[in-house]
């Protein structure tokens, strides 16, 4: 797949690749040559309508006068997007946020209208101007067709979308249809991994208004959920970023308020209830938690996880909110923190963090130290670690100097909904946010730990090898010295284990990480912050040469915080996990990922509530699970029309399993059957 991507990018733009991508997922979901072929020719020719000489509030104005807008007549809500017309790019789109839709509920497009006008004249006052003109003409365009419709219901959806111009939501289901509205906008305009936020306290007054009124029951509320979830499902190929299914809606509930107690209601339950019914892969939920979380939630929450479809995706509010005022954020917004796509930590409408622009390779400096360095030299693990320092040092000023030259692409749609830009009257992409960082995950972590581990006992400790002795077999993949390589792979201290030298290895490395990034500041003048998870195991993987933890050339990398030792217990994973360092810049995302047997969780339900509830106070950060056995996995390959619904959890997201591609599914099987010990 790389070598296709470096082929087409060589003889056509990002522009064009991004057309043969999306018309490759098209396939891929519909397996019909003519109507791929049909679908491709028309997208080849509106892909990027609007021309790139127009400013972007005029480029949105003409966005959406041309998208064509087509009404259902069986869909509760109304979601509409044209999947062959988005904004031109000139620079790289901002994605991988959510904005507080509760801005929504609470502001008209008139509000919107005169809030702008306040503003002093500028192109940044014309361009929203614009663009909320641009909105009130979609929507009448969009009222139209519904009253052209067959729909029965077509006067009440009429009034909730007029509403939207001068008025507010009445309902919970209006509310619904509101937040839905802005959604289809933003991923209108180029916005992908477009997260929903927090969802049942937006909505809780709507909720609680129309169960006291009577208009709505407890079961209907859900049923309206049910459909929320299937209408935002719907277009996932399109949606879809790298993989199929990863589409960044995520939905975020729970969590810890100023006063340290922890929220949840109604609809925090209902949510969850809402998930495990319509079992799809997506949108995802995130539950935030803290140590009062209710027990009863947790059950709810586990009952949804061994279903398979891998979410709620658990954040420990116990640590992340300390880390994010240590960082910088105000203490005023740190309770009411999202995620991007996948976990990484953000304030929705107060942030451009851009949390997801690339990987640290932390593997990547220790290799090109062995294979630069005259090794003769380093006689001792002091010395050994001093130029992994130095290596570290440079490749990551250095890749921090490659992210420093993107350009975002102006965003007047984003810009309206994001403190800070209308009193500095700067676009979002120019740095208008409140807050302006840089997010960067971390993989092969646990690779490097290892190697480097396997290094100090084998060459520094027993002396069994020079390490340039030990250097050759690793350039030379191992080849002929398998019991080497299993020696290797099956160190019984390694990465993951609750073991003071192995977390003192790992805090060192992360240390030094972040006393080089806390000296960086990106191009907007906000800081960098890096993870130890990244959905990159694979993709990053593949140029680079083995390691030292028994990995061969190109072999995927750990994933995530987790442990390739088959015999290691999910406590001592927490226990671990639980004693990583993640103060300074060291809080983008840091998941624990366990690979379950469906039937232990099933016969062990209580105990893992309780393990879960212990884990929360033992300090874990994050915690996401993949609960499906490796026969099944196998199975599931071989037949795949057999198990065309399985759903598995892949990087922060999950998927059917049949839409991955053979490298996933095998690593998938692989994980699985060492953590039943058969492999």
């Amino acid at each position: 797949m790389r070598k296709i991507k470096d082929l087409v990018l060589k003889y056509t733009s990002k522009t064009r690749l991004a057309h043969v991508i999306l018309v490759f997922r098209y396939h891929r979901k519909y397996k019909n040559i003519f109507k791929t072929f049909v679908f491709g020719v028309k997208s080849l020719f509106l892909f990027y309508a609007p021309s790139g000489r127009l400013s972007k509030g005029e480029q949105a104005k003409k966005l959406l006068s041309k998208v064509k807008i087509n009404i259902s007549d069986s869909d509760r809500f109304i979601y509409n997007i044209d999947v062959f017309k988005t904004m031109h790019r000139n620079g790289r789109m901002i994605d991988n946020i959510s904005i507080d839709y509760s801005r929504v509920l609470n502001e008209s497009l008139l509000d919107m209208k005169k809030r702008i006008s306040k503003l002093k004249k500028s192109s940044y006052l014309d361009d929203e101007l614009l663009t909320v003109d641009a909105i009130y003409t979609y929507l009448d365009r969009e009222i139209l067709a519904i009253r052209h419709s067959n729909r029965s219901d077509k006067e009440k959806i009429i009034k909730y979308l007029e509403n939207i111009k001068n008025g507010y939501p009445k309902s919970f289901e209006e509310a619904i249809q509101r937040i839905l509205f802005f959604n289809q906008l933003l991923w209108q305009s180029g916005h992908g991994l477009m997260g929903l936020g927090e969802l049942d306290r937006i909505l809780e007054k709507y909720y609680l208004n129309d169960i006291k009124s009577k208009k709505i029951t407890r079961e209907s509320a859900k049923n309206m959920i049910c459909d929320m979830l299937h209408i935002l499902h719907k277009l996932y190929w399109w949606k879809s970023n790298v993989l199929l299914g990863d589409t960044g809606q995520i939905i975020v509930l729970g969590g810890m308020t100023h006063d340290k107690k922890y929220f949840c209601n109604d609809l925090t339950y209902l949510f969850i209830e809402a998930v495990k019914e319509v079992q799809l892969p997506d949108p995802k939920v995130l539950l935030k938690v803290s140590k009062d979380v209710p027990r009863d939630l947790m059950k709810l929450s586990l009952d949804s996880i061994k279903t398979g479809i891998g979410c709620p995706l658990f954040s420990n509010d116990e640590v992340i909110i300390p880390k994010l005022i240590e960082f910088g954020y105000d203490e005023k917004d740190v309770y009411d923190y999202v995620t991007s796509a996948c976990w990484e930590p953000l304030i929705a409408s107060k942030s451009i963090d851009q949390n997801n622009i690339d990987s640290i390779v932390f593997i990547h400096p220790l290799t090109r130290m062995l294979e630069t360095e005259d090794l003769s030299k380093i006689n001792n693990f002091k010395k050994f670690m001093g130029k992994y320092n130095e290596y570290l040092e440079e490749y990551l000023i250095n890749f921090t100097n490659e992210i420093n030259q993107i350009i975002w692409e102006k965003s007047p749609v984003l810009s309206l909904f994001t403190d800070g830009c209308d009193k500095k009257s700067v676009d979002i992409g120019d740095g208008g946010a409140i807050y302006n960082n840089y997010g960067l995950t971390g993989v092969s972590l646990g690779n490097t730990v290892n190697s480097i581990y396997n290094i100090k006992k084998i060459v520094f400790d027993d002396k069994k090898y020079t390490l340039e002795e030990f250097n050759d077999f690793r350039k030379n993949n191992f080849v002929g010295y398998d019991d080497l390589k299993s020696e290797l792979k099956n160190q019984p201290v390694r990465f993951g284990c609750d073991d003071d030298e192995i977390i003192t290895l790992t805090n060192e490395i992360t240390s030094y990480a972040d006393k080089i990034i806390s000296k960086i500041s990106n191009r907007l003048g906000g800081k960098f912050k890096f993870g130890f998870s990244a959905p990159t195991y694979i993709i990053k993987s593949g140029n680079e040469a083995a390691s030292f933890d028994g990995r061969c050339d190109g072999e995927a990398f750990g994933v995530h915080i987790s442990s390739d030792k088959s015999s290691l217990a999910y406590t001592e994973l927490i226990q671990f996990a639980s004693k990583l360092d993640y103060s300074g810049h060291r809080f983008n995302g840091n998941v624990i990922d366990f690979m379950i047997v469906p039937s232990f969780i099933e016969n062990n339900f209580d105990k893992m509530v309780d393990f879960l509830m212990l884990s929360i106070g033992l300090g874990f950060f994050q915690m996401q699970m993949n609960v499906v056995s490796s026969d099944t996995l196998i199975k599931a390959k071989a037949n795949p029309k057999d198990y065309e619904g399985l759903i598995v959890r892949v990087w922060g997201f999950s998927a059917y399993f049949n839409e991955l591609p053979l490298a996933y599914k095998d690593l998938l099987i692989e994980r699985a059957l060492k953590n039943e010990g058969k492999s």
